[in-house]
C-alpha cells in the first residue's frame, strides 16, 4: 500500500512539474524582465536565457487561405487576415508574395524556443515598465502571448485593426494601407490607450502595477526568411551600407543589433550607454530573400525608432530585421545636487505622434541592394524633392582650411594662428597652379577667439586678418571660380558665455534637469539649447552676409546630432529640434546661398548641396559580414559628397581607392604652419599631418586622378555595383561608364580587363 501511494505522489509530482513548467514557458514569453540600459534598445537579449532550443513547434503561421482582400491597384492586392491583421501584398505581374509574417516554408526549421515561436507568429512585439514594482526594467511581450482581442475594419485602400490587451491596459490602434508602389503601417499613437483606468479602491490601486508601454515593434518578421538556401541577406543603414548575409551554419548567438536613428539622444543617455557603433544616418532598411526583396523606409516618427535585426541561428531560425518605435526613455534622475547619487527610471510621459513605415517591393530578377538603393533614391527625389545635380566640367576638390586656435599659456591663453587669410591666398593660388581646377574650400577656426573657442563668433579672428582681409580672401576665391564656406558646427556649443548665453538659462538639459556638458578633445563646452541656437544663428547671418561667403558648413548639433532639450526656457522635444535644425539650414540657403553638413543624418538632404565627411566604413559588428555603397548609390547625381579626409586616414592609398570606387570628392585638411605647431594646442593636435608643402603634390596628383574618374559623371546616377572578385569591385554609371578598383596586393586579370595592384581602370561605354 505505502509503494502504490508513494508511486501516485511521484506521478503527481511529475504532472505538476510538467503543468508548472508549460505554464512557466508561457509566461515567460509575455513578461521576461529585462535590465536594459537603453529604452529597451536591448530589449530580447536576456528574454533569450529561456532554453534556446526546443524539439517541440507551438502554434503555426497565419494561414493565408483565410485572408480576405482589402484593396486592389494597378500593379498589387493587399490581403488581410482579421483576426491577426496579419496581411500580405501580392505583386500582380510576378505574383512575388511579401507577408508580415516569416516565410511558412521554413517555420519547421531549425530549434527554436516556444518563447520565440510565439514572437514569430505575432502581429507585434512590445516592452513596457511596471512603474509600482521596477521603474528601471522593461518586460517584453508580445499580442499573442496576452491572449488580446482585436477590432477590425476595412478602411480606403486598406484596413484598420485596433488591438486590446486587458492585461496590462493597452488599446494599440493600427492602419495598413497599400499605395502605388509599397505597403505602408501605421500606429495611430494618439490614439493609444495606455495602461489600465486607476481603480477607485485603494487597496486594489496598490495592486496595481502601473504597466505603462516602453516600445513597439509593429509586424517585426515581415520578409523575414531562413538561411536553407544561403541566397540572401539582410540590409542595415550602417555607414554607408551593411549586409548580414544569410548562413546555415553561423555561429548562434543571443545576440541583437539595435541602434537608434540618427544616433543617440543626449537627454537620455549617459557615458556608459552611449553606442560605440557608426551612428544611422538613414532611416532605412531591407531583406533580399532569392528573387524577393524589400526596402523599409522610417517615415512619420523617424526620430523616436530603433533599427533591429538578427540572423538565422540568433533568436530564431529566421533572419529579420525591423523597426522599433520607441515611446518611453531611460533615464538617470539624480538625487543630490553633484549628480553621483540617484535611480535609473523611464520617462512618465509617452511620446505619441504617429509611426509609419513604407515597405516598397523590388520588381525584376535577382534584386539586390543596389535596386533598394535606387529605390531610395526615387523616394528621395520624388518625397523628399531632391534634383539631380548640374553637370561641372571639372570636380571639386574639398580644402579645408584651419585658420586658427588656442595655445595654452603658464597664465593665460592666447590665439594661435596657423592660416591666416593671406597664407590661404597663397595655399590656394599654388594648388591651382599644380592643376586643381575647382575648389569648396571650407575655414575653420575663423572665429575671434579661435577653433576651441565657442560663442561670439564675429569678427573674424584679427590675427587671421580680420573680417576686412576675410573678404578680399573670398572675393580672391570667387575671382578663381571657387566657393568658401565658414565653418558653423560650433554654434553647437558655448564656452565663452559670448552671444548673452548663460549655462544654467540657455544650456541643453536632460530629462532630469541636468545641464548637458561635452567633451571634446579635453575641452569641456555646454551644449546650447537648439531654440537659442536657431536666434543666435539668425542673429549673425547679416555679419555672415557682409563677407559675402557662399554659405554655412553646419554639423555637430545641425543636421549631425539629435537630442530633446527639457530646458524649461527653450524646450524642445527631438521631433521639434529636428526641425529647428532643418530650418535653420533652410534659412542659411536663403540668407546666404547654400549650405553642407558634415557627417550628416538624411533629413538634412533636402536643404543642402554637399555631404561633408560621409562615412565610409562600418562598425564591424558581430555578425556584419561586409559593407557596401547604399548611401552613395542612393545619392550620387543628387548630392555630392566626401569622406574624412585623405591626409588623416591610416592607409592613404586604400582611403584613395574607396574614394573612386564610390564616387567621392577628395577631401583634404590643411595649414600654412608645419604641423608641429599644432602641438601647442590640446583640441587640434590631432590633426596630425596638415603642413600643406608636404601634401600639394599628393593632392593634385590624386585631383587629376578623381577629375578623370568622375568629372564626366557627376550627374549621373550609379546603376550598378558588383564585387568582381575578393578585392576588386566595378561602378556602373548611368551613361556607361565603369571603374574597376582593385585592392590587392598583386594584379586583376578577366578576360581583356586588367587591374594593376592597388590601383583602378577606367571602362567607357560599359566594357
Amino acid at each position: 500500500m505505502f509503494k502504490k501511494k508513494a508511486m501516485l505522489l511521484i506521478l503527481l509530482a511529475l504532472l505538476l512539474v510538467f503543468n508548472s513548467g508549460t505554464v512557466m514557458a508561457q509566461t515567460d514569453s509575455s513578461e521576461e524582465e529585462q535590465t536594459d540600459e537603453n529604452a529597451a534598445d536591448e530589449a530580447a537579449s536576456e528574454e533569450t536565457e529561456v532554453p534556446k532550443g526546443t524539439d517541440k513547434v507551438v502554434g503555426s503561421l497565419p494561414d493565408e487561405s483565410k485572408f480576405e482582400a482589402v484593396a486592389e491597384n494597378d500593379n498589387f492586392i493587399l490581403q488581410a487576415d482579421p483576426k491577426s491583421g496579419h496581411f500580405t501584398v501580392t505583386n500582380k505581374k510576378s505574383g512575388k508574395v511579401l507577408r508580415s509574417f516569416p516565410n511558412p516554408e521554413g517555420w519547421g526549421e531549425g530549434q527554436t524556443s516556444e518563447v520565440w515561436q510565439v514572437h514569430l507568429q505575432s502581429p507585434f512585439m512590445f516592452t513596457y515598465v511596471e512603474f509600482n514594482v521596477r521603474k528601471d526594467v522593461v518586460k517584453e511581450s508580445n499580442f499573442n502571448s496576452q491572449g488580446g482581442e482585436v477590432d477590425y475594419k476595412k478602411i480606403e485602400n486598406g484596413f484598420q485593426i485596433t488591438y486590446d490587451l486587458p492585461k496590462v491596459g493597452f488599446v494599440i490602434p493600427v492602419e495598413v494601407k497599400l499605395g502605388d508602389d509599397y505597403v505602408e503601417t501605421r500606429i495611430l499613437a494618439d490614439d493609444i490607450v495606455d495602461g489600465k483606468e486607476v481603480p477607485k479602491d485603494k487597496e486594489e490601486a496598490k495592486k496595481d502595477p502601473k504597466s505603462r508601454l516602453v516600445s513597439l515593434r509593429l509586424f517585426p518578421f515581415l520578409g523575414a526568411d531562413t538561411s536553407e538556401k544561403e541566397n540572401g541577406y539582410v540590409f542595415l543603414p550602417d555607414g554607408p551600407g551593411a549586409l548580414i548575409e544569410f548562413q546555415k551554419d553561423r555561429a548562434s548567438t543571443n545576440n541583437l543589433y539595435t541602434e537608434r536613428v540618427y544616433g543617440d539622444d543626449l537627454a537620455f543617455s549617459s557615458k556608459s550607454n552611449l553606442s560605440n557603433r557608426q551612428p544611422v544616418r538613414m532611416p532605412t532598411f531591407g531583406i533580399k530573400s532569392g528573387n524577393d526583396a524589400f526596402l523599409g523606409i522610417i517615415e512619420d516618427g523617424d526620430v523616436y525608432a530603433n533599427i533591429v535585426s538578427a540572423p538565422s541561428q540568433s533568436l530564431s531560425q529566421y533572419n529579420w530585421v525591423t523597426a522599433e518605435h520607441l515611446f518611453r526613455f531611460k533615464f538617470f534622475q539624480p538625487t543630490n545636487r553633484k549628480t553621483f547619487a540617484g535611480f535609473h527610471t523611464y520617462s512618465d510621459e509617452m511620446q505619441r505622434g504617429d509611426r509609419s513605415i513604407r515597405y516598397y517591393m523590388l520588381e525584376g530578377n535577382d534584386p539586390g541592394y543596389v535596386d533598394m538603393a535606387t529605390k531610395y533614391r526615387d523616394y528621395l527625389m520624388k518625397d523628399q524633392g531632391l534634383n539631380r545635380q548640374e553637370a561641372a566640367e571639372n570636380i571639386r576638390l574639398q580644402l579645408d582650411l584651419l585658420g586658427g586656435g588656442t595655445k595654452s599659456g603658464f597664465i593665460r591663453d592666447s590665439f594661435l594662428s596657423l592660416t591666416t587669410t593671406e597664407q590661404a591666398t597663397q595655399m590656394v593660388k599654388e594648388l591651382n597652379s599644380l592643376g586643381v581646377e575647382d575648389m569648396a574650400i571650407h575655414y575653420y577656426g575663423w572665429q575671434r577667439k579661435g577653433y576651441e573657442m565657442y560663442g561670439g563668433h564675429f569678427p573674424v579672428a584679427k590675427k587671421l586678418g580680420g573680417n576686412e582681409e576675410m573678404k578680399k580672401f573670398v572675393d580672391f576665391a570667387h575671382n578663381k571660380g571657387f566657393s568658401v564656406y565658414l565653418d558653423a558646427s560650433s554654434y553647437t556649443y558655448n564656452n565663452t558665455n559670448k552671444d548673452g548665453f548663460r549655462p544654467n538659462r540657455d544650456g541643453l538639459r536632460d530629462l532630469s534637469s541636468t545641464i548637458i556638458k561635452y567633451y571634446r578633445f579635453g575641452e569641456e563646452s555646454v551644449l546650447v539649447s537648439p531654440k537659442f541656437m536657431e536666434k543666435t544663428i539668425m542673429k549673425d547671418f547679416k555679419k555672415a552676409k557682409e563677407l559675402q561667403i557662399d554659405g554655412y558648413l553646419y554639423g555637430e548639433g545641425i543636421g549631425a546630432m539629435l537630442s530633446t532639450d527639457y530646458n524649461d526656457q527653450h524646450f524642445a522635444d527631438r521631433k521639434e529640434a529636428k526641425a529647428i535644425q532643418e530650418n535653420i539650414m533652410a534659412k542659411t540657403a536663403e540668407e546666404l546661398g547654400e549650405v553642407r553638413v558634415a557627417h550628416g543624418n538624411f533629413y538634412s538632404l533636402k536643404n543642402i548641396n554637399h555631404l561633408k565627411q560621409m562615412e565610409n566604413d562600418y562598425s564591424y559588428d558581430l555578425f556584419v559580414d561586409r559593407k557596401i555603397p547604399f548611401a552613395q548609390i542612393a545619392l550620387h547625381g543628387l548630392i555630392s559628397y566626401s569622406f574624412d579626409y585623405g591626409n588623416m586616414g591610416g592607409d592613404t592609398q586604400e582611403h584613395f581607392l574607396q574614394g573612386i570606387e564610390y564616387g567621392a570628392l577628395p577631401s583634404f585638411i590643411l595649414t600654412y604652419e608645419k604641423t608641429q605647431k599644432l602641438m601647442d594646442s590640446n583640441s587640434l593636435r590631432r590633426f596630425y599631418s596638415t603642413y600643406y608643402k608636404e601634401w600639394e603634390q599628393e593632392i593634385a596628383a590624386q585631383y587629376q586622378s578623381f577629375n578623370e574618374v568622375l568629372a564626366d559623371v557627376q550627374d549621373q546616377f550609379i546603376v550598378d555595383h558588383q564585387m568582381m572578385d575578393k578585392g576588386v569591385y566595378k561602378t556602373t554609371y548611368e551613361n556607361g561608364k565603369s571603374v574597376v578598383v582593385n585592392y590587392n596586393k598583386k594584379p586583376y586579370h578577366h578576360g581583356d580587363v586588367t587591374v594593376e595592384a592597388e590601383d583602378y581602370t577606367i571602362l567607357e561605354g560599359g566594357k
